[in-house]
């Protein structure tokens, strides 16, 4: 699934298009957007009982994505160590024990 993330602009004109007394349905026609994505927008980024704010809304959505990314990826050593315990039947919680890795990490990449 392909999506882009809301901009500065966008965030502000939800913001002004609220204040002008537009729905949830009618700001995602003029903006070309879903009107779960608006929906979702307003609610991730509305302080408690205060109203959409774009310059809040931009903070807040820069800290979760500075905050947010993958785990590091495992070196191609570790992961033939990996393989080799696997072709041994060990469970991903022995071979994380082991090798003193996350269990969640033992997935190739695809």
């Amino acid at each position: 699934m392909y999506y882009n993330h809301l901009s500065r602009k966008e965030r502000y004109q939800i913001f002004v298009l609220l204040q002008a007394g537009k729905n949830k349905k009618e700001i995602a026609q003029l903006l070309n957007r879903h009107p779960s994505t608006i929906s979702r927008e307003i609610e991730r980024n509305s302080k408690p009982n205060q109203a959409y704010q774009a310059h809040d809304a931009v903070t807040l959505a820069r800290k979760r994505r500075k905050n947010s990314g993958n785990g590091k990826p495992i070196e191609s050593s570790v992961w033939r160590q990996v393989e080799k315990y696997l072709m041994l039947y060990y469970s991903p919680e022995q071979i994380a024990a082991r090798l003193m890795v996350c269990p969640h990490f033992l997935v190739p990449k695809r």
